[in-house]
């Protein structure tokens, strides 16, 4: 059983991330998707999971949008994405405008309840949310705790939903515009509930859902909480006239939609996991074709005259291993160089900003710059993971996200750029991903024992002290890597290291990291 339409606090939903994982394992639910309305923070904050634990994690958005046909009854239709990557930054400059929007939208409705003559501020909106993205739902709830509405249906029918007197409208983008957002952030765009859709059982969804392969659609939402048996078929069989992918959810909401359950909706829904391993391929096979070097040209601020260079720093030794007509050889060589190159431009950088410091605190404070969980940081900075070209397996295991292979890549860049164009042009842009990373380093003590500094804040917070765990080793007698777990805040994170010391350290890094996002 899947469930790949889930809402939690980030958005309108009454469960955290954590919460819901949890509340999925042990509903047996083996794959979900945390797809919140025009916010992915849900899923970043628990983007480690991703490729780990019982419960398989894909990206996941729902974005609120005009309707692109004169006439639909319905105000917005709504747009799922699924498999991008969290770190594209034309992704979240638009769920920023969006979030942006919202919070400018509820005052407006707060104003218009109290010309109403219920007293409510948006103060006690923000706290009913949580820390989350606040939205209608809890304004509903604070009117429900004040007493002004005895359920939280109620204060919708009254007062929130469109139509009603307390309603404000919503900025919305096009559709056109939130497919191809999607698609250039390496993911697949799906119709949402299209059983809801008024017209539904006319020919206008079969226009609206034509109009909307021509931007880019990708998939239908067949397999829903509310759609019938007969809407399941009519919908199934426009999918597979139309070569769309089919996906499912429950929307489940928590609390704030009662009757609603994870992975079984209103117990009617079974989801097989195939329909998550078919979302998977299509997306894996989609990145493939149609993967564009010009976004991560952009994202580093190199366009290469040797485009060659840039695909051999992509090329991971387990995809030349599956595909050895495709390259000549591997990215390792390039890594070799780019560590030195890398290490020169660090060492330039701190003697510039540290005339005063000694031989022994630089060695230290570039270590700490060129570790490979900070490589992997700045690798994510430019959304180089879903670039890489890696082999089945490692795909299949998340490799795009591990800290040792984004780490080796980003090495292999820099060398690829110093190639390219010289030192002058690699020096200016490493000089440019690590501003913000000097500073960051610079206020940290040189000395800092990360263990003992989360040793600390769990202690002033009252919560467990933290446990490592060895998870994995691997590599020969004379290079181990160790990889060690923590579960603290209702997360498993991960730090990887070459002794079992350091692994600790750095997850102990990672999770102070979590704390301070």
């Amino acid at each position: 059983m899947i469930d790949l339409h889930v809402h939690s606090t980030a958005s309108d939903g009454s469960y955290t991330p954590q919460q819901i994982m949890a509340l999925a394992a042990d509903a047996g639910v083996k794959a979900i998707s945390i797809t919140d309305h025009d916010t992915i923070d849900g899923i970043k904050a628990i983007s480690a999971r991703m490729g780990h634990g019982p419960v398989e994690l894909m990206s996941g958005v729902e974005i609120s949008c005009d309707p692109p046909l004169d006439g639909l009854s319905s105000s917005s239709l709504h747009i799922l994405g699924y498999g991008f990557s969290v770190y594209d930054s034309g992704l979240n400059q638009l769920l920023d405008q969006l979030k942006v929007a919202r919070e400018q939208r509820n005052p407006r409705i707060v104003e218009q309840l109290c010309q109403l003559g219920y007293d409510i501020s948006i103060e006690e909106v923000e706290k009913a949310c949580g820390g989350g993205q606040a939205g209608r739902p809890h304004i509903a709830q604070v009117m429900v705790d004040k007493g002004y509405v005895d359920s939280f249906d109620k204060a919708f029918d009254l007062y929130l939903a469109k139509g009603k007197p307390a309603y404000v409208d919503k900025f919305r983008v096009s559709c056109k515009t939130a497919i191809q957002v999607i698609h250039d952030a390496g993911g697949v765009a799906v119709l949402a509930h299209p059983g809801l859709i008024k017209e539904e059982k006319s020919r206008r969804l079969e226009q609206l859902i034509i109009e909307l392969i021509s931007y880019g659609l990708d998939g239908l939402e067949v397999y829903y909480t509310d759609h019938s048996e007969d809407q399941v078929s009519r919908l199934m069989s426009l999918a597979r006239q139309n070569d769309l992918a089919v996906t499912g959810g429950s929307d489940f909401h928590g609390t704030f939609n009662k009757g609603v359950d994870l992975g079984t909706g209103k117990g009617n829904l079974n989801i097989g996991f195939n329909v998550f391993h078919r979302l998977k391929a299509r997306i894996d096979e989609m990145r493939r074709v149609n993967l564009s070097h010009d976004i991560l040209m952009k994202n580093c601020g190199h366009r290469f005259k040797d485009v060659s260079l840039l695909t051999q720093a992509l090329c991971h030794r387990s995809f030349l291993n599956e595909n050895p007509k495709y390259a000549k050889q591997d990215n390792e060589r390039l890594e070799f160089l780019g560590d030195a190159v890398l290490g020169l431009c660090i060492g330039q950088l701190l003697m510039a900003h540290h005339p005063a410091k000694k031989e022994g605190e630089l060695s230290k404070l570039r270590s700490l710059l060129v570790s490979e969980s900070g490589l992997a940081d700045i690798a994510r900075k430019i959304d180089l993971g879903r670039f890489i070209m890696l082999g089945r397996g490692e795909r299949l295991s998340n490799g795009h996200e591990k800290n040792s292979i984004l780490s080796d890549t980003f090495e292999a860049l820099v060398a690829a750029i110093y190639l390219d164009a010289g030192f002058e042009t690699v020096f200016n842009l490493i000089q440019d991903l690590f501003a913000s990373r000097l500073v960051q380093e610079e206020k940290q003590t040189l000395h800092r024992d990360f263990k003992s500094a989360l040793q600390e804040y769990v202690q002033e917070t009252g919560s467990p002290a933290p446990v490592y765990c060895l998870d994995n080793e691997s590599g020969p007698d004379h290079d181990k890597t160790f990889e060690v777990v923590l579960d603290i805040f209702d997360t498993r994170v991960r730090g990887i290291g070459k002794t079992k010391k350091s692994a600790e350290q750095d997850c102990a890094r990672n999770a102070l990291d979590l704390v301070n996002r």
